[in-house]
């Protein structure tokens, strides 16, 4: 566990929502994971929560859940808010979470906070972008000695997602910027696991006196 974060920095980094993105491979799981057992903020994916529904939702989102994972898409924006704001309305997350797999298109960055809002989640958020070249991706994913290969960790598969990440990047990152009461944050993901991590837990612990 990391020092830094216990104690009186642990409470300054709750009272926010600590949002992870950018391309796969980039360690936004593994790094939530890390960050969410340190702090003990709660861990929020937005992939385990469809997945759950599409497994145990008889009704009409459980059907949209279904049909993504069949057709290979996302979910339209407004259906996954809809999701966002029933999980985000729980009380474990009243003081903050950790959340892996949000903002993914314009139209869902656009109206993120009208969400949070909607879900009574009145906290300013740090969104961590963890920045790997495109190489780098097929490396840890397919091509590499250690690539993780899991079935759908094919080239195309990966181009397929990578094409998805980039889709109007700079327009999304634009919104995040301009947000009031969130932060952007661009760090190099090419590190070891260790030196990006110590990076995050600079970023959210440098205001605590």
């Amino acid at each position: 566990m990391t020092e830094k974060l216990k104690s009186k920095e642990c409470e300054f980094v709750g009272k926010r929502i600590i949002t992870f993105i950018g391309p796969e491979g980039s360690g936004k799981t593994t790094h939530a994971l890390l960050l969410a057992e340190d702090t003990g903020l709660p861990y929020v994916t937005t992939g385990d929560t469809i997945r759950d529904l599409a497994a145990n939702d008889p009704g009409e989102l459980g059907d949209e859940c279904r049909a993504m994972f069949a057709e290979g898409r996302y979910l339209a924006g407004e259906t996954l808010l809809r999701i966002l704001v029933e999980r985000f309305s729980r009380p474990d997350v009243q003081d903050g979470l950790i959340l892996d797999g949000g903002l993914r298109t314009l139209e869902e960055t656009i109206e993120f906070q009208a969400m949070l809002e909607q879900a009574g989640l009145d906290l300013p958020m740090t969104v961590i972008y963890l920045n790997i070249p495109e190489e780098e991706t097929y490396d840890r994913l397919v091509r590499g000695k250690n690539a993780r290969k899991r079935a759908d960790d094919t080239e195309e598969g990966v181009a397929s997602r990578l094409e998805k990440f980039n889709l109007l990047l700079e327009e999304r990152l634009n919104v995040i910027k301009n947000q009031p009461g969130w932060e952007l944050v661009l760090l190099d993901a090419m590190p070891e696991e260790e030196v990006v991590y110590s990076q995050i837990s600079g970023v959210l612990t440098r205001d605590v006196s």
